[in-house]
């Protein structure tokens, strides 16, 4: 072949290649462009889905995650505690330190196998002392379920109390937490001289553990759920604070009351008007055994 025939070839192929790519639409950063008389028009770029990630499954709460410490849950029906069904809470009268006529009403809501509840029970036990005659001091039960000893300790409180050694009783309770078993409470109440047959008769009796219930139930309900809890005239406070605190809230509970006296009520009348007036819903206290001595005249 001659040269120019092959020099006229690669000039043909040249203009071919040129034309092509004149007239051709190249990709541009993944659109398209067309041209038309010689003008470039971009066409809409072209957006490639995303895939969607897959949901996280979603966690169910369990109740124990929901429950915040110190509260503990709300005591266990009569079942998990062991009660038949129908049993009465006892009708015993609690423990008190003071004036039945005092112008406050102090509620100590405790639990036995409770370390802040031994720490508070100390200083308040001479809290009638303070106040002569103005302050009564009730000792309330609230055996919390995740205490597994605290029940029996309250029951057997309360047995003891029916031989009227409660607070020696108490005591020697608190000052052995580590060993509150139903043997160790035996021995606890020969240690502070109880009747031992009458003991294990009361020891046995389904109305009192009922009786601790009702009082824990009631005290739940009112929003105090841990202990120690306190009820000054129905004034709420849960967990311990100070002494100092606590004789604080008598003195000002004992300023309403006189107020409330000057203005012609009765001393039972007024104390239900503070419980009224401390508590958004007095209820769960005025009808159940966490709050009979208000009913006293």
């Amino acid at each position: 072949m001659k040269p120019a025939t092959v020099i006229a070839g690669y000039f043909v192929v040249a203009v071919a290649f040129f034309l092509v790519g004149r007239y051709a639409a190249p990709v541009r950063d993944g659109g398209l462009s067309v041209e038309i008389t010689g003008t470039a028009v971009e066409a809409p770029k072209l957006k490639t889905p995303r895939p969607k990630a897959p949901k996280a499954p979603v966690e169910k709460l369990r109740l124990e995650q929901v429950i915040v410490a110190p509260a503990a849950a709300a005591p266990a029906g009569d079942q998990d505690q062991g009660l038949p069904p129908g049993v009465v809470p006892s009708d015993d009268p609690s423990p008190s330190k003071g004036s039945p006529r005092a112008k406050v009403i102090v509620l100590e809501v405790s639990d036995f196998q409770c370390p802040v509840c031994r720490r508070a029970y100390e200083p308040l036990r001479k809290l009638h002392e303070e106040f002569p005659g103005e302050v009564l001091l009730v000792f309330k039960q609230n055996p919390l379920k995740m205490h597994r000893n605290a029940l029996g300790a309250a029951v057997a409180s309360m047995a003891a109390a029916r031989q009227g050694k409660f607070w020696e009783y108490a005591d020697t309770l608190f000052a052995n937490q580590r060993a509150l078993s139903e043997a160790e409470l035996k021995g606890h109440a020969r240690t502070v001289g109880l009747d031992m047959a009458r003991f294990e008769k009361d020891f046995a009796d389904d109305g009192l553990k009922a009786r601790a219930l009702a009082e824990g139930a009631a005290a739940s309900e009112l929003g105090a759920r841990g202990t120690p809890a306190f009820f000054v005239n129905g004034k709420k406070q849960v967990g311990w604070a100070s002494y100092q605190a606590v004789k604080q809230q008598v003195s000002r509970e004992i300023q309403k009351v006189n107020g409330l006296l000057a203005k012609g009520m009765s001393l039972k009348a007024a104390r239900l008007q503070r419980v009224k007036d401390n508590l958004p819903d007095p209820g769960p206290m005025l009808s159940t055994p966490l709050g009979r001595e208000f009913q006293s005249p």
